[in-house]
This record gives structure tokens, sequence and C-alpha cells, in this order.
């Protein structure tokens, strides 16, 4: 795959997952977290080789909204039942240093919702490569699952940081400001910051972002 085939790819994905972030229903807007796309290109910098079977085997869904904190509470039967989990538990073991192995391990404890196997994953992956912030962004979402909500704010904060402009972070730190926090007015101010960085960024309805958060703020008067 050619850079510009992958660059449209991650630009694209991108703009699928900021259309889905924001949806405003009767006024309201209904508060889940979703991650930041998984970046599948096995060949950046520091992520080293990668079996056949682990390449491009990044999670397609987003995790369901309603869960206790922790995930499922069966985690050795949901490890057995998937052999892709179990592949990747032994290749870290044998290969601790693989950016890209504890990567994949976090999101795929992220798709089935274990919440905290996915946040000592994504830790242990940031502990070797601490600037990421597609991984930070992913941390966050987990540990606002995991209904730690500081924790989360402070892996958004780290990515914005590495990454002034990235759109997912400023999304999901409003979420949790709002849905976790009840703070409206922090709330908005991560949204605006959002329609800075792209004031063309929309909700999964079409709506501008911006317009939504004018209606919020008009809502909060």
């Amino acid at each position: 795959m050619n850079q510009d085939t992958k660059k449209e790819k991650m630009m694209t994905r991108q703009a699928f997952y900021i259309s889905l972030l924001i949806s405003l229903t009767l006024g309201f807007l209904i508060g889940t977290v979703y991650t930041s796309f998984k970046l599948a290109d096995s060949k950046q910098p520091g992520m080293g080789h990668m079996p056949p079977a682990m390449v491009g085997n990044m999670p397609k869904g987003m995790p369901a909204p309603e869960k206790e904190a922790g995930g499922d509470q069966s985690p050795d039967l949901a490890t057995m039942a998937d052999p892709h989990i179990r592949e990747l538990q032994t290749f870290v073991k044998e290969n601790p240093d693989n950016v890209k192995a504890w990567v994949e391990l976090g999101n795929a404890f992220f798709d089935i919702d274990r919440f905290g196997d996915a946040i000592n994953a994504y830790e242990k992956s940031l502990s070797i490569q601490p600037d990421n912030p597609h991984v930070l962004t992913d941390l966050g979402v987990m540990y606002q699952r995991n209904n730690e909500p500081e924790k989360a704010l402070t892996a958004f904060n780290k990515a914005i940081t590495v990454q002034s402009d990235f759109e997912t972070a400023w999304f999901n730190k409003g979420i949790v400001y709002m849905h976790d926090l009840n703070d409206l007015p922090k709330a908005i101010e991560a949204w605006e910051q959002l329609v800075k960085v792209n004031p063309t960024a929309r909700t999964s309805g079409g709506k501008l972002v911006s317009e939504m958060v004018e209606k919020l703020k008009t809502q909060g008067r």
C-alpha cells in the first residue's frame, strides 16, 4: 500500500469516527465515548516485526455503552474463546518490548470490554513509546468505561499535548466532562476547541458541532 493510499484511508476512518462521535436527540446529548481509529500500519517506526496472523487484525467495532467497571466478569473464559488474544499474550511474553503487539492486545481487550486488561496493555505500550496520541486516546476511553473519569481526562490531555489538533481526544474530553462529571461549561469548552481544530466537524445527524455547541449554550441559560 503506498503512502498516499494509507494517508487517505487513515483520513477516511478519522472522518468516519468523528461523524459518529456526537448524537443529539430531542435536545439532549447522549454521552457515549467512542475510540479513536486504530493504526493498522504494521511498519510504523518502533513497532517491530509482527507475525502474519496479527497484521491488520485491528478491531472493527465500538464498545457498547452500558457495562459495569471492569467489563465482562469472566476474563479467562473470554480469553479462552479468542485465539487471537492467546496468540498475542504468548507473543508479548516472548517479545515484551514490541509496542505494536501491546497495542493490538489492548485493542483486542477493548473489543470485548475488558477495560482493566486493555488499560494494562495500553499502559505497557506507552511505557515503551509514550507519545502516541491514538493509544493515549484509546487508553482514555477505557478509563472512562472503567469509571475513572479523572484518569480518562489525563490520558486525553496527554494526547492533546502530543498532537494539539487530535479531534477525537478533544471530543472525548468533552464527553467525560458532560457525561461523567456533569460539567457542561467544561464540555462546551472542549468542543469549542474541536471546532477551532475542525470548523466543519459534524454530528452523526449531519449537524455542525458548532451549531450543537450553540444549542447547548442556549439550553444552559
